[in-house]
């Protein structure tokens, strides 16, 4: 009985540290692709800052109300890049369970597929707002300017968006969390574990 027990007991601990150890290098890997994916959004929000400054300060049409928008949208782009990464660099994942990291990997890639879909809004609004330009003497190349911003934005993010959550998708198969069961039984106590 004594031995079933220990048997019982060692197989426990291996089994849990296995869980652990998949679900370490499964949230190392959902992190990194994360990671990846804010240098993705600071390197496009550089961008749009350097071009979008160039055409605020070089032109006085369309394209400058084009250019403001790029760099207003891209400081929340950054602002957000900046963040996540300052999150990621700053994490310490020891002090989440198997189970914290798999609700926290579904959150973002949830966060993902939420974005994505407002994105389609903010494309509508840059059409609306480019259709609008064609009514407006006093604010037509403002409406325009902003409205091609807006498309131009919200068709980057939403293929950005909609990357990250079928990457992060994909990244869930390596979060194996196993079925356990235990029974207390005349002879003893048995386990099984599922993987």
């Amino acid at each position: 009985m004594k031995t079933k027990l220990i048997i019982a007991a060692i197989g426990l601990f291996y089994a849990s540290s296995l869980y652990a150890q998949n679900s370490n290098d499964a949230f190392i890997i959902s992190s990194n692709t994360n990671r990846t994916g804010m240098f993705v959004l600071g390197g496009w929000a550089l961008a749009n800052f350097a071009y979008g400054g160039y055409e605020w300060a070089r032109h006085n049409d369309s394209r400058k109300y084009f250019g403001q928008m790029n760099v207003m949208w891209n400081v929340v782009n950054a602002g957000i890049a900046g963040f996540a990464l300052y999150q990621h660099f700053n994490a310490d994942i020891s002090m989440l369970s198997p189970q914290d990291m798999l609700s926290k990997h579904n959150q973002t890639m949830n966060l993902y597929l939420i974005n994505a879909g407002l994105d389609v809004l903010y494309a509508a609004g840059g059409w609306y707002m480019v259709r609008a330009s064609g009514k407006s003497e006093k604010y037509s190349d403002m409406l325009k300017g902003y409205g091609q911003s807006a498309i131009l934005q919200a068709s980057f993010l939403f293929t950005f968006d909609l990357a990250m959550y079928f990457i992060q998708l994909n990244n869930s198969s390596n979060f194996s969390i196993p079925l356990q069961s235990f029974a207390l039984g005349v002879n003893g106590i048995s386990f099984t574990i599922a993987f």
